[in-house]
């Protein structure tokens, strides 16, 4: 199964291999097709999804196909391949303790909003793809709507290729490098942000009173400082009370 027949059918060719069945397989394929694979394996035959780049199945079709096949009792074995979400993690000098994949970033709002959320919600590092046309747009929408001031971000570009690059730093400084780099918006994007919530949860609370009491009532600011830190709720409202009869 191959996720496009001509760029597969070259890769086939410069190894001189002679595959006796090939299947194009990809988003668009349906049940049919998935149902015509399996009925290959009954008779006997193995077979291999090839994807264009990287790693099967990460951001790549195959997923239906294997959740199928698993039900049909049929065995699945992974070869690791290249990975670009892997090689960014380890050269990024991120977190890799802890990371999750998101896969592109998306363009509409809801979505955006959606999926900034999860990062800021997230005590690890998250990994995404972007395009080169949208990546400076999208990470001016991010600094212009929320307090990512914090946030450590690299981005790798055209991993494994002669043109590999990385950019590590804070929002506002990857924003005015690669402002500087004239053809830096060319080639494949992977985004890494590491929200440093280490950083926020050692913020003493008074702090957290002492610069947002004035924007948030109390019971608010209580129920966010709690999700951000962690601390019980009792503490935070007891030193927050103390603090208000001090404003007095």
């Amino acid at each position: 199964m191959v996720e496009n027949f001509s760029t597969s059918r070259k890769l086939l060719n410069h190894y001189s291999l002679k595959v006796p069945k090939i299947i194009t397989y990809n988003d668009q394929s349906s049940a049919e097709t998935r149902f015509k694979i399996y009925e290959h394996i009954k008779k006997g035959m193995s077979g291999a999804i090839v994807s264009d780049s990287g790693s099967p199945l990460i951001s790549d079709p195959g997923y239906k196909l294997i959740n199928y096949l698993i039900e049909e009792n049929v065995e699945i074995t992974s070869i690791p391949g290249p990975s670009s979400v892997l090689s960014a993690l380890v050269a990024s000098g991120l977190p890799t303790d802890k990371f999750q994949f998101l896969g592109f970033f998306p363009r509409k709002e809801k979505e955006k909003l959606a999926f900034i959320d999860s990062i800021q919600k997230f005590s690890g590092t998250s990994i995404f793809f972007d395009s080169p046309k949208r990546v400076l747009k999208n990470l001016l929408w991010l600094v212009q709507s929320f307090d990512v001031s914090e946030f450590d971000i690299c981005i790798a570009k055209e991993i494994s290729k002669l043109n590999e690059q990385y950019l590590r730093g804070k929002p506002l400084d990857i924003i005015k490098l690669i402002s500087e780099k004239k053809d830096f918006l060319k080639g494949e994007f992977v985004l890494l942000i590491n929200p440093n919530f280490d950083t926020v949860k050692n913020f003493p609370l008074e702090s957290f009173y002492v610069n947002f009491s004035h924007c948030l009532p109390l019971k608010d600011l209580i129920n966010a400082v709690h999700k951000i830190t962690g601390e019980p709720k009792n503490k935070i409202y007891k030193l927050f009370l103390t603090l208000s009869k001090k404003d007095l």
